[in-house]
């Protein structure tokens, strides 16, 4: 917009020292969806999020849980090609996951993110100066937030069984001026496994109903599946900067 030559996108995280954002914490007064839930037990990411990843599952058909299976593995496979991973050295197999104890269905420990402290950047600059630096450049086309309607307002909202991207995910691919059959690879925010199945779907990238067949170990890996995901391990098995590693 003109109003820099350079921005630096930074995040970093220390919750070593404050608590894990994926506690769950007592709370003095409660209000909205939180009176809904909270007095039941129900405190931490991972209990609101499988809540929702149950529902969307029910009503597509009861699909989702293979797919969730193959991000993990194609994470953790991504994360041995990716030297500064925290998880590289550490390879994850199908009987490692399966094996794996319960967090809170229907995930297991390794549909889970991980907790870290650490911190991550990028240098955002104008198409005209990038090629002046030693870095090949990543060229941004488009970028758009917002939520739909009634979104995250508790288990009565009409799209309580959604990642929230029905209506964004349009508006980025006009603004690009891309199509999902443009996509060949994805980097998709994951703090759990079955939020990037239904990510995914709103992003037209497979039907809800074919999850198990399209999101395949095979299809989701670098450099032979049909669109890899989160090459560098992602937030599962990299490290967890809240997406900004992706």
């Amino acid at each position: 917009t003109g109003q820099a030559d350079y921005v630096v996108v930074l995040r970093g995280l220390a919750q070593g020292e404050t608590g894990r954002f994926g506690r769950s914490r007592g709370r003095g007064e409660i209000s909205g969806s939180m009176a809904l839930q909270a007095p039941y037990g129900i405190g931490s990411p991972g209990q609101f999020f499988a809540f929702v990843f149950r529902r969307w599952m029910h009503e597509h058909g009861g699909v989702g849980l293979d797919a969730q299976k193959a991000i993990s593995l194609a994470s953790y496979h991504h994360a041995q090609q990716n030297p500064r991973a925290v998880m590289h050295g550490r390879p994850l197999s199908s009987e490692d996951y399966a094996d794996a104890r319960w967090i809170v269905e229907p995930w297991r420990l390794f549909d889970c993110c991980q907790e870290s402290d650490g911190a991550a950047a990028l240098l955002l600059t104008s198409a005209e100066r990038a090629p002046d630096h030693a870095r090949t450049p990543v060229y941004v086309l488009a970028g758009a937030q917002g939520s739909d309607r009634g979104w995250g307002c508790g288990v009565n909202s009409p799209t309580y069984a959604s990642a929230n991207f029905t209506t964004l995910a349009p508006r980025l691919y006009a603004m690009a001026g891309l199509s999902p059959s443009d996509i060949d690879v994805v980097q998709s925010y994951e703090n759990f496994t079955g939020g990037v199945v239904m990510s995914l779907v709103e992003h037209g990238l497979c039907e809800a109903e074919e999850v198990d067949e399209v999101l395949t170990f095979e299809n989701l890996i670098a450099p032979s599946g049909s669109f890899p995901l989160n090459t560098s391990g992602g937030n599962l098995a990299e490290v967890y900067m809240h997406g900004l590693n992706l």
